[in-house]
């Protein structure tokens, strides 16, 4: 497989002293092109923190991250912003929108960072929104939309630097069935277009649409068939 993440003897405690708690106990994971990854596993199982670690938004204790062969673990704070930006797309579950601004200013701003403005990121938000089915929502404002339709906003918004790797926390917790079909189809047409997709969730109805599984447990990955989608949360 071609793998674009590679991460090698995770750890990361937080606190110290007598209130540390170690999150992460040596976890060890390959994330592929292509593919969708589902992180699986109760609350406190150290899903999150494993994400934000494969995504660069915090630094392991110890252990090594590989993005596409390069080491970024040992980056400074500059570059990882610059790595973050280029290579990741970021969808939470919050959506966390600018209210004041309509679905495709909320694109705009992220296309805004990576040097696409003017009427060239004006046309490419609302290209974005296409592709997340959403041309007739551009000029509405986050509370004008539904739950699926926010995240889906928030979806267009992760892909306006054309990541490699789309990083998702709890993307359907808070939406329908109906709404939360939507969405996982997005994330399984990214990966077939060669984006990886990693995903935490709690959500049985979405687990035949990953690739893979990787479930863990008090901060370590626990073993069983990559492939049985089945999880109790």
């Amino acid at each position: 497989m071609n793998a674009i993440l590679k991460g090698a003897d995770l750890r990361h405690v937080y606190g110290t002293g007598p209130t540390a708690f170690e999150a992460l106990r040596g976890v060890s994971v390959e994330v592929n092109r292509g593919e969708v990854v589902l992180l699986l596993g109760p609350s406190g199982s150290g899903k999150t923190t494993l994400l934000q670690i494969l995504g660069g938004l915090l630094r392991p204790t110890q252990g090594n991250l590989h993005l596409a062969g390069q080491l970024i673990t040992g980056l400074d704070l500059d570059a990882l912003s610059r790595l973050r930006l280029k290579h990741f797309g970021f969808v939470f579950q919050a959506y966390n929108l600018f209210p004041t601004l309509t679905a495709a200013e909320n694109v705009a701003v992220a296309l805004d960072l990576v040097g696409i403005r003017g009427s060239a990121g004006k046309k490419q938000a609302r290209d974005l929104l296409g592709e997340v089915g959403l041309s007739d929502r551009a000029d509405h404002f986050p509370a004008q939309l539904s739950g699926g339709q926010r995240q889906r906003v928030a979806i267009a918004r992760a892909l306006a630097a054309d990541p490699e790797v789309v990083l998702a926390d709890e993307p359907t917790a808070a939406l329908d069935s109906h709404s939360g079909a939507k969405v996982i189809g997005l994330f399984r047409r990214l990966a077939d277009q060669g984006r990886a997709v990693v995903i935490v969730t709690h959500d049985n109805r979405i687990l035949k649409s990953g690739d893979r599984i990787v479930k863990m447990e008090d901060g370590l990955v626990v073993p069983g068939d990559p492939h049985a989608p089945e999880v109790h949360a």
